[in-house]
């Protein structure tokens, strides 16, 4: 277990509570990793828990209810991690924005918006 500070959370390392398609997953200010995460997935799944306090706790239920806050989130955390990966998996994580999410997005519309 780890404490972030910048935002506020809780970082657990587990490997069963982790839905198996996500190598992260944030619930609230919990952010759950897989053993040896790396620094860039750790900046995505910071990035819903700034989302989650920015929106005074509503994240969840954005991203639930809405694609367009979903997309808007989920851009938001792959810009964050692309960050410091740098440009290199861009085409990947648009592959992912457009098959994981439920968007109804192409990964050509995926990859323009994480390069705008």
């Amino acid at each position: 277990m780890r404490l972030s500070t910048h935002p506020l959370a809780v970082i657990l390392t587990a490997s069963r509570l982790i839905p198996a398609r996500f190598d992260g997953y944030t619930v609230g200010p919990v952010v759950l990793v897989r053993p040896g995460t790396s620094e860039a997935l750790l900046a995505h799944e910071l990035t819903h828990v700034r989302q989650f306090w920015r929106t005074g706790g509503l994240y969840g239920l954005l991203t639930w209810l809405s694609p367009r806050w979903r997309l808007r989130f989920e851009l938001e955390a792959y810009r964050a991690q692309l960050a410091v990966t740098g440009p290199l998996p861009t085409l990947h994580f648009a592959a992912v924005l457009a098959s994981n999410y439920d968007l109804s997005i192409t990964q050509e519309e995926a990859y323009r918006l994480l390069t705008a």
